[in-house]
């Protein structure tokens, strides 16, 4: 049994709990336990980074503090907690007057970074500590007739950096689906432009304009669902998606729940069945 540290960021609270729940059976079915880092706090995402980078460091050097507390490993679903969680460790661990002079605050708490974790994204954890073929293994429903669109986000992509797979050309998403048994479509217009999550709340239309995008064009492919291992990513499509004019009405998922299903859990069960556009397939 693998143990690692799970950060839950802002994204598995309130009316989306549910999703922490499916992701805990989802990776007991693959021999890994979450251990859920009750004391972190919200990453601060791209707005505190572009106001006061050192308090962004400040706050993410904390958050992995308390993972290397426990001697553990950490996993990030969110892609832009990842990508802003990822910068501090780089930051932190290539500069030791920022990493003393952070770690004079933490002292505050009794916490301090030594940089001796290790910190995934949910594709380069199971691609590096599961394996391709565990997750095949534990498949008790596969999604042999399902045609599945692959959308990975942008901050697990971008900056290279801190990419979690090859940025121009990645495959870890793909392979995880192949592993469901599911048939992939990784090749559609938009797939690489950003979902415009964090747009929604400054500038409505423009979310809207993307959105349209990306979901008509997965739409034109034929797929039966997108997926995306991004809990904002699959809110956009979820939920904004019936913000536009003429709905294209694509069903999508969180890459836990589609894997869930596969794993034989039920679509209430795997969080499917919480969708406000529906998942007909199945």
């Amino acid at each position: 049994m693998v143990k690692i540290g799970f950060y839950q960021g802002c994204c598995f609270q309130g009316q989306d709990a549910h999703m922490f729940d499916t992701m805990k059976e989802t990776f007991k079915k693959l021999d890994v336990e979450l251990e859920l880092l009750e004391e972190t706090t919200c990453c601060g995402g791209n707005t505190i980074d572009e106001e006061n980078r050192k308090l962004s460091y400040a706050i993410n050097a904390r958050n992995i503090a308390l993972a290397e507390a426990k001697g553990l490993d950490m996993l990030i679903s969110c892609n832009t907690c990842y990508m802003v969680i990822a910068k501090a460790k780089r930051a932190l661990d290539e500069d030791r007057e920022l990493r003393k002079e952070i770690n004079e605050l933490l002292k505050e708490e009794g916490l301090e970074y030594r940089g001796t974790n290790k910190i995934y994204h949910l594709l380069d954890f199971f691609r590096d500590v599961v394996g391709y073929e565990r997750i095949k293994k534990a498949v008790k429903r596969p999604l042999k007739d399902w045609k599945v669109a692959a959308y990975y986000g942008c901050h697990v992509l971008y900056p290279k950096e801190i990419a979690i797979d090859n940025s121009d050309n990645p495959s870890s998403l793909q392979e995880i689906l192949r592993a469901l048994g599911a048939e992939v479509i990784d090749e559609y217009e938009h797939k690489d432009a950003c979902c415009g999550y964090h747009s929604f709340f400054t500038d409505k239309s423009m979310t809207l304009k993307k959105l349209s995008k990306i979901l008509g064009s997965v739409k034109e492919t034929g797929a039966d669902i997108v997926v995306t291992p991004c809990p904002l990513c699959f809110k956009s499509f979820d939920i904004y998606q019936l913000n536009l004019e003429k709905p294209p009405m694509v069903p999508s998922s969180f890459l836990p729940e589609l894997m869930a299903y596969a794993f034989g859990l039920d679509k209430r069960e795997s969080g499917l069945g919480h969708h406000l556009v529906k998942v007909e397939k199945g």
